[in-house]
């Protein structure tokens, strides 16, 4: 249902927002003059409701106040609030592997989401406080532009999210009046700030279907906190009350941390190491008054919510007695070196989470973030060294967040690749935008997008390159969220809807997983609970395990009184397992069938499954923590397992991963497999569960190696690594940026596989007349004669060539001043062409035309002499479509033909003709 904020703003009225905090110290309720919405404040003249925009920007900048640096404001707002009877949780990974619709947590209560808000789990703890890393660049691109232009916006920034779970099965929850208490407590006892400082507007908060009245408490021409209050959704169409209510307060801890040291903008409240590096290597430090009062006024400011960006920022100039160009020479620098400090952050957050630079999902938005940082380090010509920006960085964040600096080389190693994919973009974005000026493109919005989406080239190096040619080429302000708006019309013209198998049950059963009580096991009874076409059967109990987590069904056969039905596919819809038979059966409800399923296939399955969890540790061990499962696919004959990875896997790497996932299997490992609640198992294990994607439901199927690996997956299981026999590593493909494929043989495929490898050696010894171990020997000796026997051979057909060509040697003929040879030859393509090339070495001013009719068509070869002026690609082309076929070719050499051998008559017959129309 789409219903309006305005809409929603009618439900509520003065009494859901009275909250007992405002009856008790007096606050009176007021409408702001400028947003129109509705404020409660202490102070009875007060002008506007004391947010940014009504209040003419930020009013506490240059005002300090508790002075607390990020790592003593989340110590703050954590000591605080467990002394008022909250549990502090650990944050979760900015990588969001439990959440299949966002690639970044981008807020606190994503944490929870759905799990928990939909009643399926209990919260972790209640009420609770976690510090969330959150990340704005994926997907949405939405804060990029914003980013050093506002003082104020980050693309990551931590989300200190207060917390509170209310339903009938939860208890020590609190709501409204407890939560506002709390906050105003904060604000005043710990903050410091005097009562009638603080204003609180209403609003309100919709999203995801659900919505509630907010609170954002203001002070100073800031919004400190935001107070939200999730309490009702839709149930077609119409209002209702959640069945659980959630308090989802998010304290922005970096702004909080601002607000007290009212330092000139967010960025040296919360990284000040970095922004003072990058100013002391360049020299570099504005006036302190202008970059106040600019950003006083960037408050102002929100890429997203004006009209023309740049108009407004031209306003600015004019309010600080400048112009425009004026202001982006004074300040266009430190603007570049908030966004650079800001985008190091980010990474190096990202990367350490396990999240890879790459040209697809928030990979893509992470390698925007990367360029950026390329980009403005060019435009504004600022020197520094990016090792020491990142560690700086790392540092800064190591402090409360002490994983990312476990994951420094990481980090390093792959922003260092990163950069030198980026200089090769570079190069090739040259030539390119070399070319689209020399055709007098129009580097309108579209082309931008083009040049970015398809070929990674930067819009702001496309204005440095266009600049280098005397053009003008104008890069929008909000260029990435009109890029990301674009990005949306494209995904919404491509969504199609999955066609799915519709079968309509009379009732929804569910059915016993047998295959998850005795793998082993392949005989089975069951009754009949459904039959639907005759062919699509529903038992009671099955041990068919439906396809399902990159695993293939099983097949085999369901019987009764002597009838067999073989089993094709098993799927799952619901909590229902679907058998579809060959053909049809004349079962009938409650009847006894006896099941059977192909236990050698079965075997050779759960051998490859089970070899994927052991493969997928060994790549991380011997290539990085940064290693996750992308996508994975187990059948009988083999397996594949997807990777993120920044780099295609060498062979050596894969001979050390298989080396590895060998012992493993030789150490005869335990295999556990266990039903556990998904919070239980999150508390017990951490998200490495989600290693093979995100899966439904309260209860998760856990699958541990002993010491070895552990994940939530589906399919069927070897009960110890040694039943898997051998593990052969196949190949190893980069599929996609940032995603290596591994394919994997166990057990009897792999054996067959050293076999036929086996075989094909043998017979190369047998054929070469040498033993095994000396072929590699025997086969690098005879390649290099081949090559030198190549050479001679081609030395000898150049000095063929030469005499064969020599000026005493060939007829010619002068057509308009051009010295002309044509003359039908033998030999391949390979061969024309050094004779053409050779035949037109004695001409000042010539071209050689060569025919040769071998191997069932024409070939056509044109060469011309160094400074000859003549079209030779385009008499080759002529000539070729008398014989059917084209030609092309670039500068002095062309090559043509045709299949139509039969006309060569006629080409030889034309061809003096159609060579002097040209030169005419």
């Amino acid at each position: 249902m789409s219903i309006s904020k305005d809409q929603l703003k009618e439900r509520f009225s003065k009494k859901d927002y009275e909250v007992n905090l405002f009856k008790e110290k007096g606050f009176i309720r007021k409408q702001c003059p400028y947003c129109k919405h509705n404020f409660w404040t202490l102070v009875p003249d007060q002008e506007n409701c004391g947010d940014t925009r009504c209040s003419g920007g930020y009013k506490f900048i240059d005002k300090k106040g508790k002075n607390m640096d990020f790592d003593q404001t989340l110590k703050s707002l954590t000591d605080f609030f467990v002394k008022n009877g909250h549990t502090a949780i650990k944050d979760y990974p900015v990588v969001s592997r439990w959440r299949a619709d966002m690639d970044f947590t981008i807020a606190s209560i994503a944490d929870f989401q759905p799990w928990v808000l939909d009643g399926i789990i209990d919260p972790p703890a209640n009420p609770l406080i976690v510090p969330q890393m959150c990340i704005r660049t994926g997907g949405e691109f939405s804060d990029i532009d914003n980013i050093g232009k506002t003082a104020r916006h980050l693309t990551s920034f931590v989300m200190f999210g207060q917390h509170s779970f209310n339903s009938e099965r939860l208890t020590g929850g609190y709501w409204m009046d407890r939560c506002l208490d709390l906050n105003f407590q904060y604000l005043t006892d710990e903050l410091g700030l005097k009562h009638d400082e603080i204003s609180y507007v209403e609003g309100i908060w919709a999203g995801g279907g659900n919505f509630g009245p907010n609170l954002e408490a203001m002070s100073y021409g800031v919004e400190v906190v935001n107070n939200v209050f999730i309490a009702y959704g839709f149930d077609n169409g119409k209002v209702k009350n959640l069945d659980m209510q959630v308090i989802d307060v998010g304290w922005g801890l970096d702004r909080v941390s601002w607000f007290s040291q009212g330092t000139p903008s967010i960025y040296e409240a919360i990284f000040p190491k970095a922004i003072d590096y990058l100013q002391k290597e360049n020299d570099y430090k504005p006036d302190h008054k202008l970059l106040v009062d600019y950003n006083i006024l960037a408050g102002l400011l929100a890429v997203e919510e004006v009209k023309d960006l740049r108009e407004e920022r031209k306003q600015m100039a004019q309010k600080l007695g400048m112009t425009y160009d004026e202001m982006l020479k004074a300040l266009g620098p430190q603007e570049a070196i908030y966004a650079i400090a800001d985008h190091a952050r980010t990474l190096s957050m990202t990367i350490a989470d396990g999240a890879i630079p790459s040209n697809v999902g928030g990979g893509y938005n992470l390698r925007v973030l990367l360029r950026r940082i390329e980009s403005l380090r060019s435009l504004y010509n600022l020197q520094f060294s990016i090792e020491k920006l990142f560690d700086l960085q790392i540092e800064q964040l190591s402090v409360s967040y002490p994983r990312v600096k476990e994951h420094r080389d990481d980090i390093f190693k792959i922003i260092d690749i990163e950069l030198k994919r980026y200089e090769e973009t570079k190069k090739s974005g040259t030539r390119l935008v070399g070319l689209l000026i020399q055709k007098k493109t129009d580097f309108d919005f579209k082309t931008l997008v083009d040049l970015y989406q398809n070929n990674g080239i930067n819009p702001l190096m496309v204005r440095e390159l266009a600049k280098e040619n005397n053009l003008e080429v104008e890069v929008p302000d909000d260029f990435y969220i009109k890029m990301e708006e674009h990005f949306a019309k494209q995904k919404a013209k491509k969504k199609e809807a999955k066609e799915e198998i519709t079968i309509v049950l009379d009732e929804e059963y569910i059915t016993r997983s047998l295959f998850y009580e005795n793998v082993y096991q392949t005989k089975f009874d069951a009754s009949v609970k459904s039959v639907v076409d005759g062919v699509y059967l529903v038992l009671d109990q099955t041990l068919f395990y439906p396809t399902g987590g990159g695993q293939i069904h099983d097949i085999g056969t369901i019987s009764t009184e002597g009838k067999e039905y073989q089993v094709v596919d098993v799927f799952k819809k619901g909590s229902t397992i679907i058998h579809k038979i060959k053909e049809k059966c004349d079962l009938k409800k409650g009847q006894s069938v006896k099941g059977e399923i192909d236990g050698v296939r079965r075997m050779d399955i759960m051998r490859h499954h089970t070899a994927v969890h052991v493969v997928n540790n060994a790549a991380r061990e011997v290539l990085g923590y940064h290693v996750w499962q992308a996508g994975a696919e187990k059948t009988e004959h083999k397996a594949r397992l997807d990777i993120t990875h920044y780099n295609s896997v060498s062979f050596e790497e894969l001979q050390e991963i298989e080396y590895l996932a060998n012992q493993v299997v030789f150490e005869n490992r335990p295999v556990s497999k266990m039903d556990l609640d998904r919070d239980e198992a999150e508390k017990s294990y951490g998200f490495q569960i989600y290693q093979g994607g995100v899966v439904p439901g309260k209860t998760l199927h856990i699958v541990s190696i002993n010491e070895w690996d552990i994940e939530a997956c589906g399919g069927t299981h070897l009960d110890k690594t040694s039943d898997i026999g051998i593990i052969k590593l196949v190949g190893s493909e980069r599929i996609q940026d940032g995603i290596v494929r591994l394919e994997i043989l166990a057990g009897n495929p792999a054996l067959k596989y050293v076999q036929q490898q086996e075989n094909i050696l043998k017979e190369s010894s047998s054929i070469l007349s040498v033993e095994p171990k000396i072929l590699p020997k025997t086969v690098s000796r005879f390649f290099k004669e081949w090559k030198e026997q190549k050479k001679e051979i081609e030395n000898l057909n150049k000095r063929i060539a030469e005499i064969q060509f020599a000026p005493t040697q060939v007829k010619t003929k002068k057509i308009n001043g051009v010295e002309v040879l044509i003359q039908e030859t033998s030999g391949n393509q390979k061969d024309l062409i050094v004779q053409a090339t050779q035949a037109v070495k004695n001409f000042e001013n010539g071209i050689s035309i060569l025919i040769s009719s071998e191997e069932n068509k024409v070939v056509l070869v044109g060469a011309k002499s160094k400074d000859s002026q003549v079209d030779i690609v385009s008499i080759i082309k002529e000539l070729s479509k008398v014989v059917g076929g084209s030609g092309g070719g670039k500068g002095e050499l062309a090559i043509g033909g045709g299949p139509q051998k039969d006309k060569l008559s006629d080409l030889l017959s034309n061809i003096d003709d159609i060579v002097e129309s040209n030169l005419s």
